[in-house]
């Protein structure tokens, strides 16, 4: 694929996180050394080029976390590290919200003003930060610009509409964080603005209870440790996938169409006919997707589950696989979850 490149070389702070999650640069037509004799001989790319185009995401998340933003640069060395053309990372890049492609500060703090927080005083919150801490950040006019150490964005739904009013704290640099603050208040802001080590300020933040709840799917919160597989499987985690895998993938179908489960959605479509579908379906290959994606004011149930009860997610997602033939499977967590990433992510491995 011929690219056409902006005028603009990559930091070495960006070109140093794009190789951290890509591996360096094999040839002078992926970002590397231009070899002069093999370089004008041979193009890597074809197929195994373009079967790299899904870490395109992965490879903005690297710089926004290392840098803060993405610039020009780091667009074109990741483009040509992906063989992606310039005008789909950027589209890419723009649509996230949590993507900048303007210069920001190394510590920033998205305040909920969407329907939920409204409700619970984020107007009025928000008014007192711009007495204590000025006006909300707006993206500068060029790039490089000098932005400070610190600002706070005025911010869409968080998911955390059940501790509203909600805050995210973004820490960037060679040892990123993320964190999402509950019951937020004008204290904690000011706490977030001037403190640099997330983990020294827990005791400073409000905190909302984690309390135990009653109820079939969310049995284990607040009474099993989310973090240990041990934990898990003492509460009887992993019996479902056993039971799945001695009575076979067309008797797990046939149990869960006699159930009548649901899915979680608006559509409450039958999950034992669409595991029916999948599972018949000559195509090949199959694959499942997980869509925890949630930017519904006022919705977070996949959120409760993710932090909380993180194994039960994968063990359903593996009886599902099993169940249909898929063969491999596709999580969607959104940006604004990270704990539930942290989480998710541990117990995958």
């Amino acid at each position: 694929m011929d690219l056409k490149l902006l005028d603009a070389a990559p930091s070495p702070d960006e070109r140093a996180a794009v190789d951290a999650l890509l591996g360096p640069p094999a040839s002078g037509w992926d970002g590397g050394a231009r070899d002069p004799v093999r370089d004008t001989h041979v193009a890597f790319g074809g197929h195994d080029a373009r079967a790299q185009r899904h870490r395109l995401i992965p490879a903005l998340h690297a710089v926004q976390s290392r840098v803060g933003w993405i610039s020009e640069g780091a667009l074109n060395y990741i483009c040509t590290r992906l063989t992606v053309p310039p005008a789909d990372a950027w589209g890419v890049a723009t649509f996230y919200a949590l993507f900048s492609t303007t210069p920001r500060p190394k510590r920033v703090l998205h305040v909920c003003d969407d329907i939920a927080c409204k409700c619970r005083g984020a107007d009025a919150l928000i008014a007192e930060m711009e007495v204590s801490l000025g006006p909300a950040h707006h993206a500068p006019s060029g790039d490089h610009l000098e932005v400070g150490e610190f600002a706070w964005l005025r911010s869409p739904c968080l998911g955390a509409c059940d501790q509203a009013p909600a805050m995210m704290l973004q820490e960037f640099g060679e040892s990123p964080s993320e964190r999402v603050i509950g019951l937020a208040t004008v204290r904690d802001a000011v706490v977030l603005s001037h403190a640099t080590d997330l983990a020294k300020r827990n005791g400073e933040l409000s905190r909302p209870p984690r309390a135990h709840r009653d109820g079939l799917l969310l049995k284990r919160v607040g009474g099993v440790d989310p973090t240990k597989l041990d934990a898990y499987r003492a509460s009887r985690g992993y019996e479902a996938l056993a039971r799945a895998i001695a009575i076979g993938a067309d008797n797990v179908i046939l149990e869960v169409t006699a159930s009548k489960l649901l899915g979680r959605g608006g559509a409450a479509f039958p999950t034992g006919r669409k595991w029916d579908a999948v599972a018949k379906q000559a195509a090949r290959p199959h694959y499942l997707v997980c869509n925890a994606d949630e930017s519904e004011p006022g919705t977070f149930k996949d959120r409760v589950l993710m932090e909380e009860d993180p194994f039960a997610l994968i063990e359903s997602m593996t009886i599902a696989g099993f169940a249909t033939g898929c063969e491999l499977g596709y999580l969607y967590v959104r940006g604004e979850y990270p704990l539930a990433f942290q989480r998710i992510s541990d117990a995958i491995r």
